[in-house]
Parts: structure tokens; C-alpha cells; sequence
């Protein structure tokens, strides 16, 4: 009788223990309002850095280890208000690490995308924090097609025009001893454009085809660009953004690129880097154009 007893107080205590748990889970916090952020490095003479937040630790993420023409990845949720915020030098000595690039206090509104770009020289204190507010709702391009905007980064520009052919359609021509490879369509109605995009602005989005992904005809974009209203080509870069589809039976969706229809993404316009500065690598000695996807397909 005595262990029968024991045995029921024991039984009572886990009925009450779960009740517990069972009002914990029925009764959930709400979840706070945020902002939604990422983080470009378009720095020409620093190279990687480091993204903080400083008032607080909850709900405000940290962006490490961000590369000259890096991104922090998709966007993240942070708290909204006015927030004291500091780039840093990225680096494993102590000195360098503690050398502040940039200290000053951004506003975030609930429910509004932002990117946050690090741009310019730190030489002569020529470097900004700029932060640009993006759609909340991203456009849906047509079937088959894929949407892209421009975003200009590079300060030497001035504002600048986009044009973008398939590198098919792409032929290469004789210029003296060398031999350059011109679109054949640059200057046709068919080599699509974006005009006339200031200094660390956005252009609107334009809808151009998804490229074939069978062999033979595997294609990308070449993008060419323009000081405004010039002829004059200042750079040509081609995409390497092929984008993937999901293996069978993946439970998530493709990844964004000029492959794959439905894709919405920004071609970001960024500068040389500055000689013989920690930014300087042979992949960013010349300026160039790299593709950052907006949004997500099918997560």
C-alpha cells in the first residue's frame, strides 16, 4: 500500500509538471515587430570587415568576416529603432582589430527591407555607412523570365547605364592585336538597358529572359557599363550566377540566377580596389559587376 501511494504522488507530480510545460506552449510570446537588414562591402582600401550593432545584444545581428564585394547573405531580422552601429577592421591581431571605420546611429522602421552598404575610401576619411531601403514585396517577373536592377556602387562612375546581352549572342572582334569580345546587339534595341543610375542608387527593376541552361547553348549575362548617356564602355563583366535547381525530392526551392525563371536580383556596380591597400586582390584589381539575389524561390 505504502509504494502505491508513493506512486500516485509521483504520477500527480508529472500531471502537474505537464501541465506546465502545456500552458508554455499554448500560450507563446508574440513575436516583436522588426526590420529586415543585410550588409554590402564596397570598400576600396580596407578590406574585410566587421558589422555591429553596439546598444544591445537580443535581436540585433552581428555581420563578421564580410569581404570586399561580399554581402552578409539574405536578410535578417532586427529590432527597430534608432541603433548606434560601428564597422570595424577584420583581423585576428588585437591593434588592428579595435580600428573603428565607421561609428554613427542608423534609424530602422518596423516592416521595411533595408541593405546597408559600406562604400568609399577609409584613406582621407572618404568612407560611408549609406543605408537604402528596399521593396518589403519584391516584384514576380513573367514566366520564363527573371527580373534585375542595378545597384551603383562605383564612385568613379559618376551615374551610370547598364546594358546586358546573352553571351551567346556575344562574337569576338579584331581590335588591333588583340581580340575583344562585342556583343553583337550592344547598340540594337535588343540589348536591354538600364539608364542612368546615380551613385549609390537603386534603378528600377527591369524583366529580361531566363538564359538556357542545355547543352550546347549554356549562356550568361555579359553586363556592360556606361558612364550616363555615353558611348563609351567604362567596363564588361559576365555573370557567374548560373543559379541551381533543387535535387529531386529536396524540400527546398532553386537558388537564384540567370538560369532559373522567377529570379529577382540586383547587379551590384562596384569599383576597382585601391593599390597596394589590404583590399587589393587580382579578382578585384578592375571594377566589376557581381549578382545578389533579392528574393527567395520556394523556401
Amino acid at each position: 500500500m505504502r509504494f502505491k501511494v508513493i506512486g500516485a504522488l509521483a504520477l500527480t507530480s508529472v500531471g502537474l509538471i505537464a501541465c506546465k510545460n502545456d500552458n508554455g506552449v499554448t500560450n507563446p510570446r508574440d513575436i516583436p515587430p522588426a526590420a529586415l537588414i543585410r550588409f554590402i562591402n564596397a570598400g576600396v582600401d580596407t578590406g574585410t570587415v566587421d558589422f555591429r550593432f553596439i546598444d544591445k545584444v537580443e535581436n540585433l545581428p552581428t555581420f563578421l568576416g564580410v569581404a570586399v564585394r561580399g554581402t552578409s547573405g539574405g536578410y535578417q531580422r532586427v529590432a527597430p529603432g534608432t541603433r548606434p552601429v560601428r564597422i570595424f577592421v577584420n583581423s585576428t591581431n588585437a591593434t588592428e582589430a579595435q580600428k573603428r571605420l565607421i561609428d554613427t546611429t542608423i534609424t530602422l522602421v518596423a516592416d521595411t527591407r533595408y541593405t546597408l552598404v559600406y562604400a568609399g575610401a577609409a584613406r582621407g576619411n572618404a568612407d560611408r555607412l549609406t543605408v537604402l531601403t528596399d521593396p518589403f514585396t519584391f516584384p514576380t517577373p513573367p514566366a520564363g523570365q527573371i527580373a534585375i536592377r542595378a545597384l551603383n556602387l562605383n564612385g568613379t562612375l559618376g551615374a551610370a547605364d547598364v546594358r546586358f546581352a546573352p553571351t551567346d549572342t556575344i562574337k569576338p572582334t579584331k581590335v588591333g592585336a588583340d581580340t575583344i569580345p562585342q556583343p553583337r546587339n550592344v547598340y540594337a534595341p535588343l540589348a536591354t538597358m538600364i539608364a542612368n543610375t546615380p551613385y549609390l542608387s537603386y534603378s528600377d527593376y527591369v524583366n529580361i529572359p531566363a538564359l538556357a541552361t542545355a547543352s550546347p547553348k549554356d549562356s550568361l549575362y555579359q553586363f556592360q557599363v556606361f558612364p550616363a548617356g555615353s558611348g563609351t564602355l567604362s567596363f564588361r563583366t559576365t555573370s557567374t550566377q548560373r543559379g541551381t535547381l533543387p535535387p529531386a525530392g529536396a524540400t527546398y526551392g532553386p537558388q537564384p540566377g540567370v538560369q532559373i525563371p522567377g529570379s529577382v536580383m540586383t547587379a551590384v556596380l562596384f569599383p576597382a580596389t585601391t593599390a597596394g591597400s589590404p583590399a587589393r586582390t587580382t579578382a578585384n584589381a578592375n571594377p566589376g559587376v557581381v549578382l545578389i539575389p533579392d528574393k527567395v524561390l520556394n523556401p
